[in-house]
């Protein structure tokens, strides 16, 4: 059960409502968007160094088509709410959520005054955690992978018609709990409370709708990348090319149409992405952490990084890691 103090900050009425009572009925962009964009950044509504936030939906307003830069867990804490995508009306009713993915295209009918649905705004890096940790690949490990590791997430969305479960309700209200009421550790808390609610949810696959777009490339791109993601210190073209039964040529070409990169580009990229983490995380030598991460020559390593981030990797330690300060 929320905390009445919490649950009187996410209920009431908001400056943003009462002006849609007053016949504002036009969203804000300031709060939203940057001025040259129609895309909800999540750096707008979250602070710097936020990786997940929570907002009340504010009500009294339709939301016309618009798209966001991070996903969105939406929860019907009471009454329901309306979504309108490719066209598809998709109802959600009190306790069942609906999760999107990045850059899906989507409008929002008008909510009504018993209406209250909390939205969770999760940066992808904050979901890193549980690429490492999930055993077997379901709906909700598939949509989580695509959401870190893939370029194209348009169309994707689950339905979770859990509203009778318990566990659900009291981890998202923990969730919230903890994101209005930060105690000591409060990353690593958010982190385990995050994983036991997608834990729960994957423990009901029955009660899951999914809406993907799973054309073939799209599969074999999937898996490329998940490669990609959990073999990048080896990352062998030759050896892909023998696990998906495919010409080295057919491999690239689906990588350059899915991704707009190449092999190799994709490769680097996830290397730098870990050299980057155990710079920042660890105290390993330079050379150890290149050596980690699948590079095996010094001078070529500080080219590319220093290409990437404009800087060597003790600088980009000494500038961003809190063991160097």
């Amino acid at each position: 059960m929320l905390q009445e103090s919490i649950l009187e900050k996410l209920v009431y009425f908001t400056d943003e409502e009462i002006d849609n009572l007053n016949g504002k009925n036009k969203v804000d962009r300031s709060i939203y968007l940057n001025d040259r964009s129609q895309i909800i950044d999540c750096y707008k509504i979250l602070d710097q160094h936020q990786q997940i936030g929570v907002r009340k939906h504010a009500r009294f307003i339709e939301y016309p088509k618009h798209k966001h830069n991070y996903i969105e867990l939406m929860y019907v804490y009471g009454g329901e709410m309306t979504h309108i995508i490719d066209d598809q009306k998709i109802v959600l009713h009190e306790g069942e959520l609906l999760l999107l993915n990045q850059n899906i295209e989507h409008s929002i009918e008008y909510c009504h005054e018993n209406d209250i649905i909390f939205n969770f705004i999760i940066k992808p890096e904050f979901l890193e955690f549980l690429s490492m940790m999930m055993e077997h690949e379901n709906d909700v490990f598939n949509f989580i992978f695509e959401a870190l590791y893939s370029y194209e997430n348009n169309g994707e969305y689950l339905v979770f018609k859990l509203q009778d479960n318990v566990l659900v309700k009291s981890y998202i209200e923990s969730i919230i709990t903890s994101l209005y009421v930060p105690q000591l550790n409060n990353s690593l808390e958010l982190k385990l409370l995050v994983g036991l609610l997608l834990t729960e949810l994957m423990n009901h696959p029955e009660y899951i709708e999914t809406y993907q777009a799973n054309s073939y490339e799209k599969l074999i791109s999937s898996t490329i990348l998940k490669y990609i993601a959990t073999s990048y210190q080896e990352g062998s073209l030759v050896v892909l090319s023998e696990m998906l039964h495919l010409p080295d040529y057919k491999v690239c070409k689906i990588i350059r149409k899915q991704t707009g990169q190449t092999f190799k580009q994709l490769v680097q990229n996830e290397r730098l992405k870990n050299a980057v983490h155990l710079l920042k995380n660890t105290h390993l030598p330079v050379t150890d952490i290149m050596l980690e991460v699948g590079y095996e020559n010094i001078t070529y390593f500080y080219k590319i990084f220093k290409n990437e981030f404009h800087m060597t990797p003790h600088v980009y330690r000494e500038t961003y890691s809190s063991y160097a300060k």
